[in-house]
């Protein structure tokens, strides 16, 4: 018994000696992080270094040697902790068992690093989909302090990567923060990374939340938002409609579709084809029974508008909200507002590339298109308004592109004796037949000043000719205090012989206007009460009018 004893005690002890006699995993290389580097003079930046073996397996408890190439650029501590000296670049080396690892430092003159700011803050890509993120970093002034280095990297890499550049790849769903490094500074964005795709294909008669995580949302059939629910569309969705299908709230009862994105996380309403054309879609529509809270913020609607006569957002009969949105690429209008459709808010929107007008809407809710907005590249740049009795005062500003007139406007009311004024600069066109008259049904009034920039009156058409609108008319309910017409354009008109400008039994301020191309007089004047013929010959300026200046 002793004896076996003895034989396992004995064995034992040879295991431990082989076990001490166990050579040390051996580095096979080193890594210094971050690289590259900047650092501001008398600043400083920690680095630090991980030793690997030849399987890439982290070698532990190793002991790094630091050494800077050029001491009179930039030192570093035993620790890894550089301190920026002088302008240059030096190489900081970290060494350990023979093998280094270096990091390039480079020492910059000028203002220290106060924040980082990474753009955008939050998006969201779905697997293998990728997110190309900016930096840049800003002194304690907030000016940008250009050429730094970035050092980026992903919290979670089983959701996501991001190279030397910023641009991020999803991997895996969930959610990590992409970070941008630089002088002891870091900022931070987040990356959802979606397990799309999410289908929709039934009607939404309770409250429901849309989010990134399961992009993209595709709309499969026509869906209406009832039942006093609210669709809530949160930033960084991608919504996508399979063919001819829309998204409407408020037409089979109370519904709320909020779309609010953000500016560095739009929401994108757009086709499901793989190679996307203008009209493949229909349509979003909002209905007279949509709910007040119905908004549209910061969404890039494209390639709508399949039924020619709506638009890729059509408003019937409400208010609705709808500011820093993009709307492009529609097969017809880029919005239409029907039955006295508006805008609670319309600002900072762009539209291009729309098939026919941009912005369709009556005449009386032109007053509800705000500022900021941009019209550029639409097939017909111009804002359409249906014509009608105007009710309202209010201003038409100059928004940049003309307004277009396809029916008679009146302006005159006798509960709200409205006035119009229209901004300097403005350009009126107006369509075949159509004419603009004041006072003929209730009082009301027209200031166009053009002072400040020539107003103009024009025809819609581009080969235009005499006669192609009728006229500019001022009848006897006109307010002739609030009846004014200077230094504006007025061409083309006379389409029923009378005059571009037509008086009747009203005294309007009629001076320093241009008007001309007309097919009968420049101003034609009837009834017992107008202004001095003489006075108004020689106070405007007249050419090319059929039958003269002032008549009959």
């Amino acid at each position: 018994m002793r004896k076996h004893r003895h034989i396992a005690y004995v064995a034992i002890a040879v295991a431990f000696a082989l076990l001490q006699c166990t050579p040390p995993t051996e580095i096979a290389t080193i890594q210094v992080s971050p690289t590259p580097v900047s650092v501001a003079i008398g600043g400083t930046q920690q680095l630090t270094a991980k030793a690997f073996d030849a399987n890439s397996a982290e070698v532990s408890n190793v002991t790094f040697t630091w050494t800077s190439s050029n001491t009179a650029v930039a030192t570093v501590n035993s620790t890894g902790l550089v301190t920026g000296v002088s302008a240059g670049t030096a190489n900081i080396t970290a060494e350990a068992e023979g093998k280094q690892g270096i990091a390039t430092v480079t020492v910059r003159s000028g203002a220290a690093i106060y924040r980082i700011e990474i753009t955008p803050s939050t998006a969201t890509v779905s697997v293998n989909g990728t997110k190309q993120f900016t930096a840049k970093a800003l002194d304690a002034s907030d000016n940008e302090i250009t050429g730094i280095p970035f050092a980026w990297s992903s919290s979670d890499t089983l959701v996501a990567k991001v190279n030397a550049s910023g641009l991020a790849t999803g991997l895996g769903q969930g959610s990590a923060s992409i970070i941008a490094a630089a002088e002891g500074k870091a900022d931070t964005a987040t990356l959802v990374v979606g397990g799309g795709p999410t289908y929709h294909n039934q009607t939404i008669s309770s409250n429901e939340v849309w989010e990134p995580v399961g992009n993209p949302h595709i709309i499969q059939a026509d869906i209406s938002v009832q039942d006093n629910a609210t669709l809530t569309i949160k930033p960084g969705c991608i919504v996508k409609f399979e063919a001819g299908n829309e998204l409407y709230c408020g037409y089979n009862g109370a519904g709320a579709i909020i779309a609010e994105g953000t500016a560095d996380s739009t929401i994108t309403f757009t086709s499901n084809v793989p190679s996307p054309t203008p009209g493949d879609w229909k349509s979003i529509g909002i209905y007279d029974k949509s709910m007040s809270t119905t908004s549209f913020k910061y969404c890039i609607i494209e390639y709508g508008g399949m039924n020619a006569q709506d638009g890729e957002v059509v408003v019937n009969d409400f208010g609705v909200k709808f500011s820093n949105c993009t709307v492009r690429k529609s097969a017809s209008y880029g919005v239409k507002l029907n039955d006295n459709g508006y805008f609670k808010t319309f600002e900072n929107n762009t539209f291009t590339e729309c098939a026919n007008f941009p912005l369709n809407i009556f005449v009386e809710q032109v007053r509800t298109i705000g500022t900021g907005n941009t019209f550029t590249g639409n097939t017909k740049n111009s804002i359409l308004v249906r014509g009608g009795t105007l009710a309202s005062t209010c201003t038409w500003a100059n928004l940049g592109v003309p307004y277009e007139i396809d029916n008679d406007v009146s302006i005159g009311d006798d509960t709200n004796t409205p006035t119009l004024t229209i901004g300097p600069g403005t350009t009126i066109k107006l369509q075949s037949g159509v004419e603009f008259y004041v006072g003929y049904y209730g009082p009301g009034g027209l200031i166009a000043d053009g002072t400040a920039g020539w107003i103009t009156f024009t025809s819609s058409v581009s080969s235009q000719s005499k006669g192609d609108w009728k006229k500019i008319s001022f009848y006897e309910h006109s307010i002739d205090a609030q009846c004014k017409l200077k230094n504006c354009k007025i061409e083309y008109a006379g389409y029923d012989e009378d005059g571009n400008v037509y008086i009747q039994d009203a005294m309007p301020e009629i001076t320093g206007d241009s008007i001309g191309h007309g097919k009968g007089y420049g101003i034609y004047v009837a009834g017992s009460e107008y202004p001095d013929t003489t006075t108004l010959r020689i106070s405007n300026a007249f050419y090319d009018n059929t039958l003269g200046e002032v008549g009959p």
